[in-house]
């Protein structure tokens, strides 16, 4: 039996932390049938909350305190799922090096460098496997691995916990990555103005905004009301369309009702770029219709009659004040959405709902059969079988 070890953020609010809770249910699973031996390094992510409780996330939390260590120990493979320049070549025997990347055209050249130190790497996407590529030689494989969707999701839907006065309402979901809007990665800013202009006087359209400043705190809550108030001001927002600001940690159960909820109508973001893009993933799962920004990670799995509402964009270099020479690196870009474009979008999923929800609920069936929890083990069951076992 051969022993597995697992260097990743697992226990943290982030979206590293879903991924890699993810991956530490599939290896869980095969230490739970004795097909290994598994030992767990849990790491921070940034500036982060923790969940402490063993309970959360479906008692997984509990099971992946219970596999942790304080310390790496030699194994026979390693699973390393945190940012290139993090990984050990050396704790194992096979060293996988795990990352969604960056969100940008190019990476770190001394990235590329890390894979090249790895036994193998896996990425949740094709656009993330074509970033290494573009920025530099690679001699070691990568393989893409998406991410799945919670098991939650496809469970009996409860929407009373949410009321909105206003039937038309469009879903904003991200956290707000910087105080700049030229700055922020997931466009909030932009996309809460992208919605306000259009539907300006528009008394039974919403904005629902779940988002933060990085925390779930309740000074975090202030400071998110303090933003999101100077924003609509800068707007001369007159109270059309109504905002609705959701702060604080939602349960998997929470988030899915949120989607099927009969009053949101789809999910909005003039993103700049992703790794991989979960709630899109969660919201075509539920068969909710999305407009986004037609680049990065997510168009791997919204393709077709589903992606219609295509938001057209520029890709235009990153503000010298996003370059930190770690993670953003001079020369690589990321796309700018067209609000003219986002504009013609957002009318068009306002003015023909139901064809957008139909469309929308047969792409659901796509994603349910490859991104469900079980479609993606099987993928990582499949192509480690002979490194580990």
């Amino acid at each position: 039996m051969k022993k597995v070890i697992l260097r990743a953020p697992v226990l943290t609010q982030s979206g590293y932390g879903v991924h890699s809770r993810q991956v530490a249910r599939w290896l869980i699973g095969l230490a739970e049938q004795n097909k290994i031996q598994l030992s767990i390094q849990c790491v921070p992510w940034g500036d982060t909350s923790w969940f402490l409780s063993p309970e959360l996330c479906g008692g997984l939390i509990g099971k992946i305190m219970e596999y942790s260590i304080g310390t790496s120990q030699k194994s026979d493979v390693s699973f390393q799922l945190i940012l290139p320049n993090e990984w050990d070549p050396e704790i194992a025997t096979y060293n996988v090096g795990m990352t969604a990347g960056v969100e940008t055209t190019r990476c770190n050249p001394e990235w590329v460098h890390a894979v090249n130190q790895m036994d193998e790497v896996i990425v949740p996407s094709s656009h993330i496997e074509g970033v290494f590529r573009a920025s530099g030689f690679l001699h070691k494989k990568i393989t893409v691995i998406p991410e799945s969707f919670p098991d939650a999701l496809l469970k009996e839907v409860n929407t009373g916990i949410f009321e909105f006065e206003t039937d038309f309402n469009f879903l904003v979901f991200g956290q707000l990555t910087a105080g700049d809007p030229e700055l922020d990665r997931k466009n909030i800013y932009k996309t809460i103005e992208s919605i306000v202009r259009t539907f300006k006087g528009h008394k039974d359209v919403g904005i629902v905004l779940k988002s933060n400043l990085g925390k779930n705190t309740i000074l975090d809550f202030k400071a998110m009301q303090g933003v999101v108030t100077s924003v609509l001001n800068s707007l001369g927002h007159d109270g059309t369309p109504k905002l609705y600001l959701l702060h604080g940690t939602l349960t998997d159960e929470e988030v899915r009702d949120l989607y099927y909820h009969p009053k949101v109508k789809g999910l909005v973001t003039l993103t700049r770029g992703e790794g991989f893009g979960l709630p899109i993933l969660e919201a075509a799962a539920c068969g909710l219709p999305i407009v986004a920004t037609n680049w990065s990670s997510y168009k791997d799995f919204m393709t077709g009659d589903a992606f219609e509402l295509k938001v057209k964009h520029d890709l235009i270099s990153l503000s010298e004040k996003r370059i930190d020479n770690s993670i953003f690196v001079p020369g690589a870009k990321w796309a700018e959405a067209r609000m003219d474009s986002a504009e013609e979008c957002l009318t068009k999923l306002h003015k023909y709902t139901s064809i957008y929800e139909k469309r929308a609920s047969v792409h659901k069936k796509f994603i349910i059969e490859n991104y469900s929890f079980n479609a993606v083990e099987k993928k990582y069951n499949d192509h480690f079988n002979k490194v580990m076992f």
